[in-house]
């Protein structure tokens, strides 16, 4: 049994190492059930790997268990962690990265001149939008602001925003 357990290891963690830049499923869109996850390389992957460890440990380390119980909770272990891999990464990866920021989405953020500005005369302002940190040119609603003047955004009117002291 330890030759086995020690197999299935050694083939989960190859598998899992060649299959770290792909999404692995055989359903690129997600629509499939839950029964084409035992058809995707990270349920077998993590599933092999997980029995083979859980196997090891178990051998190597005595508890005076026979071989019976080592291999039910063994197969157990492999499987519940071969479909919990697999559905993870199904859900990872039908989620979408959006971090473009547009200028309507800078209204009502709060900012910091860097350039002095007024109401005919631009100047930049720095704030930060989805963990970006964004420069862009800037009018003032009212006056002319400093450099180093606290700002919000009100509006925006091409690529230059319009700005109110707080």
């Amino acid at each position: 049994m330890l030759s086995t357990f020690l197999f299935c290891f050694l083939a989960g963690g190859v598998l899992i190492a060649l299959s770290l830049n792909d999404d692995g499923g055989l359903d690129s869109d997600g629509t499939g059930g839950n029964l084409t996850i035992l058809l995707s390389t990270p349920f077998w992957s993590f599933g092999l790997c997980s029995f083979g460890l859980c196997g090891l440990l178990l051998t190597l380390f005595p508890i005076g268990v026979a071989w019976l119980p080592v291999l039910v909770v063994s197969a157990g272990m492999g499987l519940v962690m071969g479909f919990a891999a697999a559905r993870l990464l199904r859900i990872l990866g039908q989620r979408e990265a959006n971090s473009l920021i547009r200028t309507d989405d800078l209204i009502g953020l709060e900012g910091l001149v860097t350039l002095e500005l007024g109401e005919h005369q631009r100047g930049l302002i720095e704030l930060q939008a989805k963990g970006t940190l964004v420069r862009r040119p800037a009018l003032s609603d009212h006056g002319t602001l400093p450099s180093g003047t606290a700002v919000v955004v009100v509006a925006s009117q091409g690529h230059t925003l319009t700005v109110q002291r707080i």
